[in-house]
């Protein structure tokens, strides 16, 4: 119940001014950019020895559609599973992004991570449950910018997934999908709280039981780091998602 408080509560910071102002000043106006993308994406979790794995990700996010390069992200990690229902990574992110939007932002020209991960799922019948922590170490270089900053920034995601067609999300089940992630910076060189906010809504497809693809319309609001700055992305998502097994039997 904690963390859904917390979750809440730091949602509530949309609702939030973005900057405060001086003294005897007046406030300084929140400004829109809205951005309609297109992010393609590929996520794997190879399980490779006993309950240990390999996390691999590519995104190919575009903007205006599919015109104009946004971003390219590359998140990779070692993935150990604590139990049927909990699995936790740590690894290492490369992202470069490239101008976009009537109010471009280089202060996230490019960015290297280390990041730890912790995923709970839980399932009861048609409903799958899916939390996910993450906690990002940061080093960002602006446009222009010889040397890097650094942030610390916590994210949390809640999933559901709900099976169309079959008792549960297995091969050959179309299932419905929504989830929210909240991510807040902090640190020495942290312009703001509130770093962004995801919201996704979308339907996918379970193949078999190591590929399912998805398509989602996801609608993310982003500060930048001026603090006045915020994006509106509308985003089509199209992932795919390829989990295969490559342990022996006497491991599974």
């Amino acid at each position: 119940m904690k963390q859904f408080l917390l979750f809440f509560l730091l949602a509530g910071l949309l609702e939030a001014g973005p900057a405060k102002a001086q003294p005897g000043s007046p406030a300084p106006a929140r400004i829109w950019d809205t951005n309609r993308n297109a992010w393609l994406c590929y996520f794997s979790d190879a399980q490779v020895y006993r309950r240990w794995g390999l996390h691999t990700e590519f995104q190919y996010r575009r903007t205006n559609g599919l015109r104009d390069p946004q971003q390219y992200f590359y998140r990779t990690g070692v993935n150990y599973a604590a139990s049927e229902q909990v699995m936790l990574t740590a690894g290492y992110t490369y992202l470069l992004s490239l101008p976009y939007g009537d109010y471009p932002d280089p202060g996230r020209t490019g960015e290297r991570r280390i990041y730890e991960k912790v995923e709970i799922d839980q399932a009861t019948g048609r409903l799958a449950l899916a939390h996910r922590y993450i906690q990002d170490q940061r080093w960002l270089r602006p446009e222009g910018q010889a040397r890097f900053d650094f942030q610390h920034r916590s994210r949390y995601r809640l999933q559901l997934k709900f099976a169309l067609t079959r008792p549960k999300i297995e091969p050959g089940a179309l299932y419905a999908l929504a989830s929210d992630e909240i991510f807040v910076s902090y640190g020495h060189n942290a312009p703001s709280f509130f770093n962004q906010n995801r919201l996704y809504g979308g339907l996918g497809y379970q193949c078999t039981k190591a590929l399912a693809v998805e398509a989602s319309y996801l609608n993310q609001v982003v500060a930048h780091d001026d603090n006045i700055v915020y994006e509106d992305n509308r985003t089509v998502q199209v992932s795919l998602y390829f989990n295969p097994d490559f342990r022996p039997a006497s491991q599974r």
